[in-house]
């Protein structure tokens, strides 16, 4: 190499590294703007603060919901100005970051644009908020349920769902992420893809009860709902579920059930449907299927406004395990504010009716065949018989014989 060539290469080497210089003072200069040209000040605060509508169109939260959650979070997110935040950024804008986050999925890249503020500060403000989130709000919005409740869960799932003494509807989602780093096949599920499972029991409302988040997308059989938190607490009956009662009409008496699809174990408080083969060949067994699916799908119901409030789970979730996890359980925890709010008016929507729902990013756990001990499948037998005697319904069997 002669004297040309080194002083071409160290020409080349001065013209990198003043283009990556000048980019870094461009960045700087665009986040030291954040006050003047930030989404915060010039949509939120100027345009959306005096439109309730699009600010629910925008952030999926009414302003009311918005400040109700800022106000128990707001002494966790603010901090005191020093040298090297002159201007620290307020709890406000960072709620804002994170409930755009999870209405639309956008990238921390693009949040990082809008709001300006650096994508690296971005993903601490999502963790941070979500953070305060579950700890100030988790047990206000899906506390454990009390027997009392559960009570009232199964009478509103026999004037909703025509199904006696069900005190919750329980159901398992595989939610798409992003392969971890080093994680080898922990998270790659049986659709061969990589996902976190969501196991949840809903009520007759479509409001989570309980709620376990963090299992590997490879354990997506029924037996993970035995090593969750729920099953565990289920199978030493310490979720408060209340004793056996008499089926309404009758003077049999059969324990409160949660009810499941085939992906769960037949239990003494969990009921699932006979295999397909067998209902299609006895029509009081597929009576009984109906009559469960039909209690069953506000699992189904949740999962699916779920998405469409928080469009976030249309996409592969790119966080860490550790922070998708926090997200999540910051979704459902607003997901029922917005569903259990008594603020809002009549009618009024927060989602949209004609989204389509994903349906390769949020997907059942594996059906699994367990085989149920005598007494089990006793309690089930009374249910059908139940369902095709005293407590059939005038459209059952239409129904039943559709599917």
């Amino acid at each position: 190499m002669d004297d040309l060539d080194i002083a071409l290469l160290v020409f080349l080497d001065d013209e990198e590294s003043s283009e990556d210089e000048n980019n870094r003072l461009e960045e700087s200069v665009m986040f030291k703007n954040r006050e003047t040209e930030g989404a915060f000040q010039i949509l939120v605060r100027r345009h959306l603060q005096c439109n309730d509508e699009k600010f629910r169109q925008y952030f999926r939260l009414t302003p009311v919901l918005f400040d109700y959650v800022l106000n128990h979070i707001r002494d966790d997110l603010t901090y005191k100005p020093y040298n090297r935040h002159k201007k620290p950024i307020c709890p406000e804008e960072k709620l804002c970051i994170l409930v755009r986050h999870l209405a639309t999925g956008e990238s921390f890249r693009s949040l990082a644009f809008q709001y300006r503020v650096s994508h690296s500060w971005i993903s601490v403000i999502i963790r941070e908020v979500a953070e305060a989130i579950i700890k100030r709000m988790f047990e206000l919005t899906i506390p454990s349920p009390t027997e009392n409740q559960l009570r009232q869960n199964s009478s509103q799932f026999f004037s909703k769902w025509n199904f006696p003494n069900c005190v919750g509807a329980i159901d398992g989602k595989h939610i798409r992420i992003k392969a971890p780093k080093r994680s080898g096949s922990l998270y790659f599920n049986y659709k061969e893809y990589y996902s976190i499972v969501l196991i949840a029991v809903v009520d007759a409302d479509c409001k989570f009860t309980a709620v376990d988040i963090g299992s590997y997308g490879r354990e997506g059989d029924a037996g993970i709902h035995l090593k969750s938190q729920i099953g565990k607490i289920i199978k030493n009956n310490t979720f408060n579920i209340p004793a056996p009662k008499e089926i309404p009409g009758t003077n049999t008496v059969v324990p409160h059930v949660i009810v499941g699809d085939e992906a769960f174990a037949l239990h003494e408080n969990f009921m699932k449907p006979y295999p397909r083969q067998q209902s299609v060949h006895d029509p009081s067994k597929a009576v009984y299927n109906y009559r469960l699916s039909r209690a069953r799908r506000t699992t189904e119901n949740t999962f699916g406004i779920l998405c469409g409030y928080f469009r976030l789970f249309f996409l592969p979730i790119a966080t860490t395990p550790e922070t998708t996890d926090k997200l999540i359980t910051c979704a459902c925890i607003l997901y029922n504010i917005l569903r259990g709010a008594k603020v809002l008016a009549p009618g009024q929507k927060h989602f949209d009716d004609a989204l389509p729902l994903p349906t390769e990013n949020l997907i059942p756990i594996t059906e699994h065949n367990v085989r149920a001990k005598m007494n089990h499948t006793q309690i089930r037998e009374i249910f059908k018989n139940y369902f095709n005697g005293p407590g059939a319904v005038e459209w059952q069997h239409s129904y039943a014989m559709r599917h």
